[in-house]
């Protein structure tokens, strides 16, 4: 099997997979925001901003980092009007039976299917906790470097360590969504 047709299965059956967890509007939104958090890994290693200036790349990863902001607002919005803070937060409330069952299952080697108040919606919760800290602390950093505020540097500080939360969480969140996902085609393919 050639490459470009691996991708294009692979790509068609992940698309499937996720039906079964998102209508088609937030899969793409899922997708387009997954794409922009890696851009903007990918681009903060290259960006340099001083005080003087910013290269291109710091310019691509702040306006990027905008329509991320933009594109976090709108997954929130939709996943907590849909769904509501206790879905995603259950533990708020003092909720954490869910949780306690998902993770006796998940420590016996099950896994953990997405259940309101569970284990892996409370970490879709924290997800979007993260994206959007790492967004706003971002915004709030080109804001104040842009007006040369001295406290611009604090806020970069700030910004860096709360992305290294969302790149742990695009690791743990992405890697069990393909083993479930590797999981789930094993056995479609024996039918």
């Amino acid at each position: 099997m050639k490459i470009q047709e691996l991708i294009k299965t692979q790509s068609e059956l992940l698309w499937r997979f996720m039906g079964f967890f998102q209508n088609p509007f937030l899969r793409v939104l899922h997708a387009l925001v997954v794409l922009f958090v890696i851009l903007q890994l990918c681009s903060s290693t290259l960006m340099r901003v001083t005080p003087d200036g910013a290269s291109w790349t710091a310019w691509y990863h702040m306006l990027e980092g905008m329509s991320l902001c933009v594109l976090g607002v709108i997954l929130a919005a939709y996943s907590l009007g849909k769904h509501g803070l206790k879905y995603f937060f259950p533990y708020l409330w003092g909720d954490v039976e869910q949780i306690r069952k998902d993770l006796i299952s998940s420590l016996h080697g099950q896994l953990v299917a997405p259940r309101p108040g569970g284990l892996a919606t409370s970490v879709q919760g924290l997800g979007l906790g993260a994206l959007l800290l790492t967004a706003f602390s971002g915004l709030t950093w080109f804001w104040l470097w842009r007006d040369g505020s001295p406290a611009a540097h604090g806020w970069r500080v700030a910004h860096e360590w709360i992305a290294w939360l969302l790149i742990v969480y695009l690791i743990g969140h992405g890697g069990m969504a393909l083993l479930h996902f590797f999981v789930w085609q094993r056995r479609v393919a024996k039918k």
